[in-house]
């Protein structure tokens, strides 16, 4: 049986690399499917990450049938803020088929090599502000919204070819009846919390834009040192606001300030979606998914802490325990939320892993992320 690597080209080809894992995976009840729409717009050349992005995707076929697929990028802007010669390879998909694997790294590498870089890391989809990871444990409990999930051969062939560990995510599970803090540790947060001098505020989605800003504001500062981290330009801002403007509850999207007005910390809590994408198993909004989508979000039981930063100058106060109490005591009075989870958090940031952990957090998946030199 043969094996034919094509590269995607045109409206066509992209349609037909968004449908693999859909052939792949459509009939398994466990598998979430991702919004189509979203996939595309990720690799539409209009996308503004393209602005300081080369990318390239292939699909592998067996006797004409398509049974892989994969990308590959190099991104000028964050090779040039991180100082390396990095290659990121990404929306990877495949049949538990050997020699399809090995055709689509081997073209992934290729083209990367080519392109200059010196070592190849992923999976990421593609940088770390994009999905991210390979799920190596974890897999009991259904995904959450905008997070990787996997089959569990995935990891093997990652590492029969040569991938080696670079950097493990972690998520924490927040069960209600499980978490929280008892009376002693709450009246210590709350004399930390008046010490700082800060007030936590739900978002203004009167005032959208400006507030956007002032997220972002904090994340690009927050995570300005992190490991594979680099500032997300603000067309991407907009961009990525503009799509997830539908989903954003404000009471669960805070912001905390100084007394002057100064943004110094935010929490994003989005509903997991996820609950309600079994519904939409053709990954389409049209005809009837929207009605769906709008009709069950609201019921959803389950919520995920996006993101959550806070400016290095100010990480000194204990924020972050005080930030994830606020957004906790939030989603508990909700009586139809029953669990909440927090990730993805590098395993090496031990401040906040340590937060959460305070809180009652369980660790419960781990995704990791690979290298290898090109």
């Amino acid at each position: 049986m043969a094996i034919e690597i094509r590269p995607v080209v045109g409206r066509r080809g992209r349609s037909q690399f968004v449908d693999v894992p859909f052939r792949l995976f459509g009939d398994d009840p466990k598998w979430v499917p991702p919004l189509r729409m979203s996939v595309l717009d990720r690799i539409s050349p209009k996308n503004p990450a393209n602005e300081h992005q080369v990318t390239r995707l292939w699909i592998v076929y067996r006797d004409g049938e398509p049974v892989g697929r994969i990308g590959a990028c190099v991104d000028s802007f964050f090779n040039e803020y991180q100082g390396v010669r990095w290659g990121w390879v990404g929306f990877f998909e495949v049949a538990d088929d050997p020699e399809a694997v090995a055709a689509l790294f081997d073209v992934a590498w290729r083209w990367l090599k080519l392109q200059g870089a010196a070592t190849a890391v992923g999976p990421a989809s593609f940088t770390t502000n994009d999905d991210i990871g390979l799920l190596v444990e974890g897999f009991e409990d259904p995904p959450y919204f905008l997070c990787v999930h996997n089959p569990p051969y995935y990891e093997q062939h990652w590492v029969a070819n040569g991938w080696e560990q670079a950097m493990d995510l972690w998520a924490w599970k927040l069960v209600r009846g499980e978490i929280g803090l008892d009376e002693r540790q709450r009246k210590t947060l709350g004399r930390l919390r008046e010490r700082a001098k800060i007030t936590i505020r739900p978002m203004r989605m009167k005032d959208f834009d400006a507030e956007v800003g002032r997220l972002f504001e904090v994340y690009n500062a927050a995570w300005s040192k992190n490991w594979g981290f680099a500032p997300m330009p603000e067309a991407e801002i907009k961009h990525l606001a503009k799509s997830m403007k539908q989903l954003i509850d404000p009471e669960l999207t805070l912001v905390v300030e100084k007394a002057d007005g100064e943004p110094v910390g935010v929490a994003i809590i989005l509903p997991d979606v996820n609950q309600v994408m079994p519904k939409l198993r053709s990954g389409r909004l049209l005809p009837f998914g929207w009605y769906h989508l709008l009709r069950g979000v609201p019921k959803v039981t389950r919520v995920r802490y996006f993101a959550l930063g806070i400016k290095p100058q100010h990480q000194n106060l204990a924020l972050g325990p005080i930030i994830y109490q606020e957004g906790l005591d939030r989603i508990m009075a909700r009586s139809h939320i029953v669990e909440a989870e927090a990730s993805w958090i590098l395993a090496s940031n031990d401040r906040m892993n340590k937060a959460i952990e305070t809180l009652g957090g369980t660790r419960s998946r781990v995704w990791r992320l690979y290298q290898r030199a090109l």
